[in-house]
């Protein structure tokens, strides 16, 4: 018998509740002005340089030399925006850039995004890398922090001239280094890309 109270008493603030309760009314129109933000970011560019690897077998010490630019040059698959879906909704691409050097030496780190059959499109970027301090040192790190040339911005107009780049060319541009010289070149970076995608 006290179940049947029960139930009816649930029953009864039930309904009172139903007959009451404020619904506010939904507006499925504000599914129009919706906008996806996301941001992906992938692996741009690594490399490292040790100094030591290139040092030509039987160089005397505190001896000059230079490396051929072709043996510092590299192409790699990157498929920068991949499809026109992507060139459609992407706000922009920064590139993040970190370079550490421990070798006392100067460098500069050139790039440039290619066609699938290797053809240069878009503009040739540099990058300057500050002297190391040498070998066992704290590495110095360039760009340096605050730089307003990092990250790289490839705004829309820019990944649209872009659209059919397929590999990155890199190089590191070597002075003339010194057989005694030791110490390494660390290049590390990221893409990150915006997304903006209206629903």
């Amino acid at each position: 018998m006290k179940t049947k109270k029960t139930y009816a008493l649930l029953l009864f603030i039930g309904a009172i509740l139903i007959t009451t309760s404020c619904v506010k009314e939904l507006d499925f129109e504000q599914l129009d002005e919706v906008v996806l933000t996301p941001v992906f970011e992938a692996d741009f560019i690594y490399s490292e340089f040790d100094v030591e690897d290139y040092i030509p077998q039987g160089t005397p010490s505190n001896t000059e030399f230079t490396i051929p630019p072709e043996v510092l040059r590299d192409t790699i698959n990157y498929d920068l925006v991949g499809t026109d879906f992507a060139i459609d909704n992407l706000d922009r691409v920064e590139l993040t850039m970190e370079v550490r050097n421990t070798i006392q030496r100067a460098f500069t780190l050139q790039f440039q995004f290619l066609t699938q059959t290797g053809q240069p499109i878009g503009q040739l970027y540099s990058i300057e890398v500050r002297a190391g301090l040498g070998e066992g040192t704290e590495p110095v790190v360039s760009p340096q922090p605050g730089d307003p040339n990092n990250p790289i911005v490839l705004d829309n107009a820019t990944l649209n001239q872009l659209a059919s780049a397929q590999k990155i060319a890199t190089e590191i541009i070597v002075p003339t280094l010194n057989s005694d010289l030791r110490g390494a070149l660390q290049i590390r970076s990221k893409a990150s890309y915006y997304v903006n995608y209206q629903l």
